[in-house]
């Protein structure tokens, strides 16, 4: 699966080529599946657009974020990665990473928030890496994740505040576009922001004309108020379900490209709203989506986002691994 990875690119602070993200593209057709673009014909008919859902939640362990992890660890050399990984995460970043670590032979260390859900954490820990708890949030928890990767000169393998993070996430647009190039629309959620940052980098080389639109938790804002001052903030604490998107402070690296890039402002929706949008997901969809992937369908059955009719529409379903208790009781719901 690995292969050389010593690239003469600059990945300065906030720094990240078209170059990047096409390496990335290359590395992730060559080891990840491809997940489906999916037009939910109901769904259109009712909001008069054509929308789709692209399927992350399909992607091996469930999410968009081993894209991010499995471009980290090909960007550094073989001796730098076969020390071993650490990284911090809310779930599916872990997951990702104790993936690939164990595909790629090497040793792993995920510190999870105290809250994180148990499927979470129990599939982390399934797959070989060593899990360990620390702190109320994520900021807390990749603190702690940094000073003990420098403590044992490991690989710090950041969730999103990364340039080969963002680029990797830019790859996510690349494959909708190649599927649907109609599509005029594309809306994504929000946590750290590399996804965001990723989308915007690609929609300017690939379609400059694509609206880009961002969703955030109302519990959790950390980019809605740091654009709101131009300079980046800790939340003292976030309160939401959606721990996909439960982060307290954004990334120097997306925020730097956010800010210049973005044209509207980020949408916020409750948990309640997340997970109406989970059921309509299920029911019309046929995906089981987590609450943070349903944050883009939750700011369209909200009526928070305007479009032109007949409007072709991409929603990115980030993830699927929520806790099959609250998902019952959503349902039940």
């Amino acid at each position: 699966m690995a292969e050389k990875s010593e690239l003469a690119f600059d990945v300065s602070l906030g720094q990240i080529t078209w170059r990047m993200v096409q390496q990335a593209k290359s590395w992730i057709r060559k080891n990840l599946p491809r997940t489906p673009l999916i037009e939910v014909t109901e769904l259109s008919e009712i909001f008069n657009l054509r929308l789709f859902f692209k399927a992350e939640n399909l992607q091996w362990t469930g999410a968009f974020k081993i894209r991010g992890g499995l471009v980290k660890l090909l960007s550094v050399s073989e001796e730098a990665r076969q020390k071993g990984v650490v990284c911090a995460s809310t779930g599916n970043h872990g997951k990702g990473i104790a993936f690939l670590a164990r595909k790629f032979g090497i040793p792993a260390w995920v510190v999870v928030p105290e809250r994180t859900p148990e499927v979470k954490t129990e599939a982390i820990k399934a797959m070989g890496a060593r899990l360990i708890r620390f702190g109320e949030t994520y900021a807390q928890a990749e603190d702690f994740a940094k000073t003990f990767a420098s403590e044992r000169e490991l690989i710090f393998a950041p969730s999103f505040d990364d340039p080969w993070v963002v680029a990797a996430q830019g790859t996510v647009l690349w494959e909708i576009l190649e599927d649907e190039p109609e599509v005029d629309t594309i809306i994504v959620p929000v946590g750290g922001g590399a996804l965001l940052a990723g989308t915007l980098i690609s929609a300017k080389q690939l379609k400059p004309s694509l609206r880009v639109i961002g969703v955030e938790s109302e519990g959790a804002p950390a980019m809605t108020v740091s654009l709101s001052i131009n300079e980046i903030v800790t939340l003292p604490e976030v309160n939401t379900l959606a721990e996909g998107i439960a982060v307290s402070r954004p990334g120097i690296v997306p925020f730097q490209i956010i800010r210049e890039l973005l044209e509207e402002p980020l949408v916020l929706v409750s948990d309640e709203e997340m997970k109406e949008a989970v059921k309509e997901i299920v029911r019309f969809g046929k995906l089981v989506p987590e609450l943070a992937g349903a944050a883009p369908l939750a700011a369209i059955l909200s009526d928070k986002i305007s479009f032109e009719p007949k409007a072709t529409v991409a929603c990115v379903v980030t993830g699927g691994n929520i806790d099959p208790k609250l998902l019952c009781e959503i349902l039940k719901g």
